[in-house]
């Protein structure tokens, strides 16, 4: 296997335990969120994340020749990922440490738009690319995001109750 896949999956992986190493300690609460080095830290362990992402499908060492219909609804799908995310993020103005409910435009109808968009563009790349290794592997990105779903679900109905109960029966995801 050639390193221009093999460091990028590596990386993609070690982000994916960062990040949940960080999620159990910040759930365990021996961890301050708030903490600007420990934010800066995730933070640019997600966009080394998303960045060692996008470079393994081009070099996928399996990859399917697709016909172009298919690889372009994987391109569209990739690209309606990158409209969610960045307009959740836009929204909300952040990624941590939000201390106000958003349920308006993105989070309207679906209550996790950034997390859809993660999922989509593992989706939408991999298949843009027949990039069948860069899935498999991407597989268990989309699970780290269903796991990260709930926890913030857990703590969202925690901070907000009853209002977040009625939001999360009204919307999708």
């Amino acid at each position: 296997m050639d390193n221009g896949f093999l460091i990028p999956a590596i990386l993609f992986c070690l982000c994916l335990i960062l990040r949940s190493v960080y999620e159990l300690l910040k759930e365990a609460r021996m961890i301050d969120p708030e903490n600007k080095l420990i934010f800066a830290a995730i933070f640019a362990a997600m966009c080394t994340l998303w960045a060692s992402w996008f470079s393994m499908g081009p070099e996928d060492p399996l990859a399917l020749e697709l016909p172009d219909p298919v690889r372009w609804c994987g391109f569209g799908v990739f690209v309606l990922g990158t409209i969610l995310a960045v307009g959740a993020f836009i929204q909300l103005r952040g990624v941590e440490n939000i201390d106000h409910l958003v349920t308006k435009g993105l989070f309207r109808k679906l209550r996790h738009p950034m997390y859809v968009g993660f999922i989509f563009w593992i989706l939408g790349w991999s298949l843009y690319h027949g990039a069948v290794v860069s899935f498999a592997i991407g597989t268990m990105g989309i699970a780290s995001v269903l796991w990260w779903r709930y926890l913030e679900d857990t703590r969202l109905v925690a901070q907000f109750g009853d209002q977040y109960r009625e939001y999360r029966r009204t919307t999708w995801f």
